[in-house]
Formats: structure tokens, sequence, C-alpha cells
């Protein structure tokens, strides 16, 4: 199988393409086991070794069956009720409360402010507090917003709009990981979503700031694409390519005995 690594020695990303996901698990699996670097992790909660590397993932069908791969460690109804869950929240809100965070809360219930929607370019110190005072007297107005919902009535009004991104990110908090509130807490490792209507086709473009490839990849393609789907549907197009982008790929150390038994033994690349 052919995949192409740039720079190489310069830990630049690895590039696959194919025809849906299963395909793509399998390629980017092996591609990382042969061509990713050895990277030692040290955090509190895990210090191990890593296949790791930057990867672009381009799924040309991303509903083409197999979606999952057949050595891939997921049942097909928990990778769906997984996706279900994404896309319309945990039945059981106690239980989607307990997370740090859930893709479905940091999408569709993502705590915006309507401060920073009026927030002017503004760098010096002293301006900066004179505008905080003046748009609400210093203090936060909360505003829940549902990310998916206002992009599906923005592109259903311009489909040409190249400004829709959905985002995870909660600066303040997702960026301390040191104060004594954060350090047992985590950050989403999906960060942004950016839908794009070309030719009457939905296209996903996804960014990861890191990814288990072995063990939570096919999850969440699998339901990013789920999202997507169900994103046309309400906007009245078909669904185009799927995109992933994971700036940190990486396979752990304890699942590299399994990743190699799929480099010896692929499904699908015929080697």
């Amino acid at each position: 199988m052919e995949f192409f690594v740039a720079e190489k020695g310069n830990y630049g990303p690895i590039v696959i393409v194919a025809k849906n996901l299963a395909e793509a698990w399998e390629r980017s699996v092996i591609a990382l086991m042969e061509g990713g670097y050895l990277r030692f992790i040290q955090a509190p909660e895990y210090q191990t070794n890593t296949k790791e590397c930057p990867m672009f993932i381009h799924v040309r069908d991303p509903l083409a069956e197999p979606r999952l791969h057949p050595k891939a460690i997921f049942q097909r109804e928990l990778v769906e009720e997984y996706a279900k869950n994404l896309i319309f929240g945990m039945e059981n809100r106690e239980t989607e409360n307990q997370h740090d965070y859930s893709y479905f809360g940091r999408l569709r219930c993502y705590p915006d402010c309507e401060v920073r929607a009026e927030w002017p370019n503004v760098v010096r110190k002293e301006e900066i507090e004179q505008v905080k005072n003046r748009i609400s007297g210093g203090k936060c107005v909360v505003e829940v917003i549902d990310q998916v919902q206002m992009v599906i009535d923005t592109l259903k009004k311009d489909p040409t709009r190249r400004t829709c991104v959905m985002h995870t990110w909660i600066p303040k908090r997702d960026l301390d990981k040191f104060s004594p509130k954060r350090l047992k807490s985590s950050s989403p490792c999906l960060t942004q979503i950016q839908p794009q209507i070309i030719e009457g086709k939905l296209f996903f473009y996804v960014v990861m700031k890191t990814n288990d490839l072995f063990s939570a990849w096919p999850e969440n393609a699998f339901a990013f694409t789920e999202l997507q789907k169900w994103m046309a549907e309400q906007i009245g197009v078909d669904v185009g390519s799927y995109t992933h982008f994971a700036v940190s790929m990486q396979i752990y150390e304890d699942m590299f005995e399994a990743a190699q038994e799929l480099v010896n033994d692929p499904v699908f690349t015929g080697r």
C-alpha cells in the first residue's frame, strides 16, 4: 500500500485517501505503524510510547459500506448509539452531565457570551477595561447556542457560505491545565468542523487536536459522518466526501500488537 509522508524527518503529515471509512482506517493504521514517529508521552494520567504523526484522511464516500472495519474493536450498535448521542444528546441527561464535556454539549449547547459577540478589536489594557464596562458592566451575559442548527439555517439561506465553522474550544477552560480545578479535567479532542456545500453536496472538514487512531477513530469518524448525513438531510442536499485532520494522530503502545496484526494481515489492501 502506498501512502504519502511529507518531510519524514521533520514530523511531516501522513496523507491517506480511501473509498470508505473501513478502508480509510485500515490504511491509516498501516501507514502510522510503518511511517509514524515513536514518541514518549508523559501526562499526569498516563506515561507511554506512541506511534504518532499529523495525519490527513480523505474518504471519498463516507456513507458507503463497510463503514466499520471487521477488525475494529467496536460493535456496530454501540457506534450507532454513540453517533445518536453526539447529534441529539444522551436520553439520560444526568449521565451526560457527569462528563467534563460531550460533543453534543460543545456543538449544540455551546456557552457563548453576548459580550464576545459585541467585542470590538481592542488591544490596549485601558481600552479593554473601558469596553468591558461599557458593554456589560464587567459581567458576562451567557447565551447558549446551537452551532449545528445555526449552520443548517445559514447554509439553507446561502449554500455558497464558506464561514460556517462549528468549534468546541473554550479557551479559559481548555487551555488551563495546571490550576487546582483543572488538574483532572479533560478537553475535547475535536476542535472544529467546517461544512461546505459544493455542487449540491455537503462536504465535511474535521480538525482534531489529538486522535487515538486504533481505539477511537472508527467511532469518531462514524459519528461525524452521521452528523454530516443528518445535516445534509436538514439542508436538502446530498453527502459529499469527508476529510479528517488530526494534528496528533496516535496509536498507543498497548495497541501496538493488535495494530501490527492488521499490518501483517490487511483485509482491503491486498498486500
